[in-house]
């Protein structure tokens, strides 16, 4: 791994490896996986500490460890975990087939972005790890590439390898392997799909940093494993298939009745069967597995009824009511957008509208909503609501959880933001949220108010911090605050004020 510590490998907060992502899927699919609030996480290949160092910020109880076998990024990710304070998290430079027992035991594990870069070798003990560390309910995150789209990206990076070794080219190879693919698309003739397939992969790596494409397209090793194999390695060492980590890809990845049932047609029951051939069908190219103990026994239906076990909420906002009495809700940040002219669900929305960034037990709202409609709809609030709750939550426009991060109701007297973002403002545009996504912000002086934000500070003394920065009236700097902090509680910057964690 000595080319991780040349070219640095960058990461961040992946919303679908966090604990309660995990979780949350865990208890739709049957399972009573460990309490997200007090839980045990191992990263593997954890690289600086991106994604697992504010896992220990937005879970101040629970207990979070990262390897890697490149030395230069954990040197990071301890620089950073020293600096902010975090007292839950520790990485260390670890290879992983040195791993022993002393290692212990895990609720959540995670390895994201590495088994499809590995040998063999490595993706076999990366499976044993998985069972021997794993809790007996605990949940497993496996990412990898997989075929039958994965195949395209390893054909064109074979392309461009052979480029730059025929052509001799060492200084600056992932340009240059960029404009051989850019040319073999600009000469490609016009029918046939192939000009499509190759204009297709240059454009996808136009948009990726050159450090990630380095390793991702240009590494030592790719290796694009399709399901079926990889379910069977993942049976060998006593672990199965637990769901994809996305629910719009466990619950619902076609959208069309008539092809799942062709589906099931020809799996016959398999469920491994089956997810290979809608790999086939969507022509999937990387997934996001959740793996579990093979003695647990999983419910691969009645998903509306373990929903209401869960807690919901929803950035959504009531934007406009149209003629026919739809009721439209945008996303606070995006287009995207939901009309209904049921009154559970939009009664249910806009109540969830007052709550975010928290969230509401699912047994509250609905008892709430059901109070507030007329007698003939009572009764089957809470069926109509689960059942929308879970077609939204596909959709990602409401967000299941088990658990309720130590995010504030309100701004609050004194506003704080982990020592974490505040570190993170200080340094660049990207900050972590304790919904563990990352927001850009690059207004500086936003960046700068973010800074002051340690819970020490009221209103009038934000105001008198920032107007210097502003060089505003005060009545301007106040109202430019007060907008900015109203900005930070709905991105989930903000912490409780009787938060637990770090200062």
């Amino acid at each position: 791994m000595s080319e991780y510590n040349q070219i640095l490998y960058p990461t961040h907060a992946f919303p679908e490896t966090h604990p309660d992502t995990l979780a949350r899927t865990a208890v739709l699919f049957g399972m009573e996986p460990p309490p997200v609030g007090d839980c045990r996480v191992l990263e593997i290949g954890c690289g600086d500490g991106g994604n697992i160092i504010p896992m220990g910020f937005e879970i101040p109880n629970g207990e979070f460890v990262g390897i890697d076998s490149a030395i230069i990024p954990i040197q990071n990710a301890q620089r950073l975990i020293e600096r902010s304070g975090a007292k839950n998290v520790s990485v260390r430079a670890l290879d992983l087939m040195e791993i022993g027992p002393d290692l212990g035991m895990f609720d959540y594990i995670i390895a994201h972005g590495i088994y499809s870069w590995v040998p063999s070798i490595v993706q076999e003990r990366i499976l044993s790890i998985c069972r021997d560390h794993l809790a007996p309910r605990g949940v497993a995150f496996i990412s990898f590439n997989t075929g039958p789209a994965g195949r395209i990206r390893q054909l064109t990076r074979e392309m461009m390898l052979f480029h730059l070794q025929a052509a001799g080219i060492e200084d600056d190879p992932v340009r240059e392997g960029r404009e051989f693919l850019q040319t073999l698309a600009d000469l490609a003739g016009e029918s046939g799909n192939w000009k499509a397939i190759l204009r297709s992969e240059a454009t996808r790596l136009s948009k990726r940093p050159d450090n990630v494409t380095f390793h991702d397209e240009l590494g030592p090793g790719y290796s694009p494993i399709y399901f079926s194999d990889f379910a069977a390695a993942a049976e060998r060492k006593g672990l199965q298939f637990l769901s994809e980590a996305n629910l719009s890809d466990a619950i619902d990845p076609l959208g069309k009745p008539e092809a799942v049932e062709a589906l099931e047609r020809l799996a016959k029951g398999d469920v491994v069967k089956y997810q290979q051939y809608l790999d086939f069908l969507v022509f999937r190219g990387f997934r996001r597995t959740l793996l579990c103990h093979r003695e647990i026994q999983l419910e691969r239906d009645q998903f509306g009824e373990r929903v209401q076990t869960l807690l919901v909420a929803s950035a959504l906002v009531k934007s406009s009511v149209e003629p026919d009495g739809g009721v439209v809700f945008t996303k606070r940040r995006g287009s995207a957008s939901v009309t209904t002219n049921n009154p559970i669900v939009s009664l249910a929305l806009e109540r969830l509208e007052t709550n975010w960034p928290r969230a509401q037990h699912f047994s509250e709202l609905a008892a709430e909503i059901a109070a507030k409609v007329p007698p003939t709809l009572k009764r089957d609030a809470p069926l109509v609501l689960a059942q929308a709750v879970l077609r939204l939550a596909t959709k990602k426009l409401v967000d299941l959880r088990t658990y309720q991060a130590p995010l504030a109701e309100s701004i609050g007297e004194r506003p704080s933001a982990t020592s974490l973002a505040r570190l993170q403002a200080g340094k660049a545009t990207l900050i972590t949220t304790l919904l563990h996504t990352q927001i850009e912000i690059l207004d500086a002086q936003s960046r700068r108010l973010l800074q002051l934000l340690d819970g020490t500070r009221n209103l009038p003394d934000l105001v008198s911090a920032m107007l210097p920065e502003l060089g505003t009236s005060q009545k301007a700097t106040e109202q430019h605050v007060i907008m900015a902090l109203e900005a930070f509680h709905s991105m989930g910057l903000l912490r409780d004020s009787v938060y637990r964690g770090f200062s």
